[in-house]
């Protein structure tokens, strides 16, 4: 039997392991339930023979990242099926999902239920999807009495929802991965592998301003004021990241324009009322960096814009702080790595891919920071980050077939 009928003939069984992972609720932040899923995920690589080892991130590490280190520790699971070969390649997808909000389809949003061609739940698509089918690939080639080209090395980490510094980039940092390529399972889908992603500048600015009495708002300085009018002030630089000069090529021919969005978090204090002149504002700012761009000089863009605006603007005051800084990755397209993903796609999908990065950003970069050629592909879903999400099972068969395909006939 071929790995592909075998995964076909499966498919149930294949959207039941999804459905257990779905309904672990690992929602981040805060970082819930990691442990269980990490735990599942160990027993699940063991009854495939795999080695595995979990890694549990010091406290006094996590403590430099985040505020519950103690409350919610941060683990990682990494699994090895050594078949002897010459070259390795690592799998890496996140475990993680981002918090529920909004009336679901389903009550449960971690309900994992099926409907016709889709099956729902929050982390079906962001990305317990691409587990479920790299797990069942693997399970797929013990199965057809086939073995792969080359060792297959996994890890199924935490918090790329919030960076991937305790997650993919723990590991890496700590010398955890030893393989030669490394396939990102998110960052692509369908026709389109990933070879790379934007970077990320977050920003948090702080105004300050003057408390006062309402029915005296000229004895205060209000901070809510001046923050329009540091937005105000930015408008130009959004506006200039549009100019034809700034486009990213993409292989396909067209364009990719860097974008910044202003305000995705804005909060006043607690003491903020209706009678009160708002002393204190902090906003965020969302700053993609497209690989043509160097963050160092986005950053530093916009802190001269708010320097400047604070110079220009009578009283005022504005701090800034850096909260998350992630450098735009691209790949190779041309490695042995790209090409024999891109015969696998071909092979399942009876047509020729194409190689495009993606607007977001994945955990790629930390295994492209270290030499280690790359690529992204999962299975292909609708409303990740938003209500009913959900994944396509079709697409989530031929994704795990396309993992299987590669692991059994790409030649690196």
């Amino acid at each position: 039997m071929s790995v592909q009928t075998y995964i076909k003939d499966n498919q149930d069984s294949l959207c039941e392991l999804l459905q257990e992972l779905v309904r672990i609720p690992t929602v981040n932040p805060p970082g819930e339930n990691y442990a269980e899923i990490v735990e599942l995920l160990e027993t699940k690589c063991e009854a495939l023979d795999m080695k595995t080892k979990i890694v549990k991130v010091p406290k006094r590490s996590a403590d430099q990242v985040i505020s519950n280190a103690s409350s919610h520790p941060r683990l990682n699971l990494i699994a090895r099926w050594d078949v002897g070969a010459e070259k390795t390649v690592h799998f890496n997808a996140h475990y993680d999902v981002v918090p529920v909000a909004g009336e679901w389809r389903f009550d449960d949003p971690f309900s994992g239920k099926i409907e016709g061609e889709w099956l729902y739940g929050r982390g079906s698509d962001d990305m317990k999807d691409a587990i479920a089918a790299l797990l069942f690939a693997i399970q797929a080639i013990q199965k057809s009495g086939v073995e792969p080209l080359f060792n297959i090395e996994c890890s199924f980490t935490c918090d790329e929802e919030t960076g991937g510094q305790l997650g993919a980039g723990y590991i890496v940092e700590k010398e955890l991965v030893n393989a030669d390529y490394v396939v990102s399972c998110e960052g692509g889908s369908e026709m389109n592998i990933g070879n790379g992603h934007n970077g990320v500048l977050w920003l948090e600015i702080d105004v300050h301003g003057k408390a006062a009495h309402g029915s005296q708002p000229d004895k205060g300085i209000n901070a809510f004021e001046k923050t329009a009018e540091l937005v105000f002030a930015l408008q130009r630089i959004k506006r200039d990241l549009k100019s034809p000069e700034r486009a990213f090529k993409l292989p396909d021919g067209g364009e990719r324009f860097p974008t910044m969005n202003i305000g995705g978090t804005f909060r006043g204090t607690e003491g903020d009322k209706v009678n009160t002149v708002p002393a204190h504002l902090t906003f965020s700012i969302d700053r993609r960096v497209t690989p043509n761009e160097k963050l160092e000089f986005a950053e530093l863009d916009l802190r001269e814009a708010i320097s400047g605006a604070c110079e220009y603007y009578p009283d005022l005051k504005a701090d800034v702080r850096a909260i998350l800084r992630i450098e735009p990755c691209l790949t190779d397209t041309d490695s042995p790595l790209a090409q024999g993903f891109a015969d696998a796609v071909r092979t399942v999908r009876f047509n020729q891919p194409k190689f495009k990065s993606t607007a977001g950003f994945t955990d790629l970069h930390y295994f492209v920071n270290i030499g280690l050629p790359g690529i992204g592909y999962g299975p292909k879903g609708e409303g990740g980050h938003a209500i009913n999400e959900r994944v396509h099972i079709p697409d989530l068969v031929r994704t795990s077939a396309i993992y299987a395909i590669f692991m059994t006939r790409a030649e690196l």
